[in-house]
């Protein structure tokens, strides 16, 4: 059962009136919050950051990608966390598995995330809902009545590279007609993060709506997710290094052919994508996806271009690449806002997905 929780009261609120723009948004946060701020808590020694995190002094850790991940392990009966946002943003509060929501306010604040919990140990895990475009956040540490632990390191890791699907925009819609928000979009429901669960392993996701590998939605050509996809900040030039990952799942071309567009060096460009990817990690598995909203001659082309991308790469000896359709099944609702996959739309993406690395990796589903 999913609730809606607004937290506790605000503390030490700035007072600050966030502009829409993502990069008005993180230079707010750069003013407020420089390198030299005291430190608190080593952050990323006390907790596990999972994902892309900027960290602007020890007890300041910056985010924005969806389904950037803080999990604190801790001892006690209650669990409060500080975090400054925009107050468009929402977070998942999973403790020891199970899932709730949490809507952030404007400004630093702190959250009673939990309360009144047995005390023993637990293990919470703070998850961005919400693409980059509401905004970043900042984790600026927790506080307990008891002790914190780290919790341990996961053995497997998946890195997702996409856009709105992946992002989960539209995936908590109820019909078709519902338009794009922070409130309807989860990234914790979406196929990457499903799957990544079923395998007890870490997902980062590195997912924008409407961006597309050679064009964005719409037809620019600027800052296309091949030019951002590493960044510890989409808005913002600055490169982390490249995450650990097991699996990598490239699921980019639908906005590049969406409405009959036809990128003349799609494939070509496709594959100097995977060859970098290959680069940077040589062990990785690698799936190119596509599906489910392109239909028609656009999903023809699509699937043609990527396929002619990893024959590519197989014929250069790389083995560990191959291609994914996500299609939907047949007869069921599987579509939230503006036709993007809902929550049983996502669910069928991780069953395919899933299937598929049991059969190349051998994993096993945890029970």
């Amino acid at each position: 059962m999913w609730t809606k929780s607004h937290g506790q009261s605000p503390v030490a609120n700035s007072g600050i009136r966030a502009s829409s723009p993502l990069f008005i948004a993180a230079f707010i946060l750069l003013c407020l919050f420089p390198a030299s701020a005291p430190a608190q808590q080593n952050l990323a020694e006390q907790f596990r950051l999972v994902g892309r995190f900027v960290q602007r002094s020890p007890s300041m850790a910056v985010f924005a990608w969806p389904g950037s991940t803080i999990e604190i392990g801790f001892t006690g009966s209650w669990l409060d966390v500080s975090l400054h946002d925009s107050g468009r943003n929402s977070i998942v509060v999973e403790l020891d598995g199970t899932p709730s929501r949490l809507d952030l306010k404007k400004g630093k604040n702190t959250y009673r995330v939990v309360a009144d919990a047995p005390h023993g140990e637990h293990i919470v895990r703070l998850i961005r809902r919400t693409e980059p475009l509401f905004g970043p956040s900042a984790f600026m540490g927790a506080a307990t009545d008891g002790t914190f632990f780290r919790p341990r390191e996961k053995e497997r890791s998946l890195f997702v590279i996409g856009d709105s699907i992946s992002a989960g925009y539209g995936v908590e819609g109820e019909t078709t007609s519902c338009k794009f928000s922070a409130d309807t979009e989860n990234q914790y429901l979406t196929f990457g993060a499903i799957t990544a669960r079923q395998f007890d392993a870490d997902v980062i996701t590195a997912a924008v709506s409407g961006k597309g590998l050679v064009r964005n939605h719409g037809g620019d050509a600027r800052n296309t997710m091949p030019e951002i996809y590493l960044r510890g900040l989409p808005s913002q030039p600055g490169d982390l290094p490249f995450p650990r990952s097991d699996v990598i799942v490239v699921h980019l071309g639908t906005n590049d052919f969406a409405s009959g567009a036809r990128p003349a060096d799609f494939a070509e460009r496709y594959a100097a994508f995977l060859t970098d990817l290959r680069k940077h990690d040589p062990d990785a598995m690698i799936y190119a996806a596509i599906g489910p909203l392109l239909w028609g001659d656009d999903l023809q082309a699509a699937t043609k271009a990527i396929k002619n991308a990893v024959e590519v790469r197989l014929e250069a000896g790389d083995d560990k690449v191959s291609f994914i359709a996500f299609e939907d099944p047949a007869g069921e609702g599987v579509r939230g806002c503006d036709w993007h996959p809902n929550r049983a739309g996502q669910e069928h993406m991780a069953s395919i997905l899933s299937t598929r690395i049991e059969a190349d990796l051998e994993w096993e589903r945890r029970e």
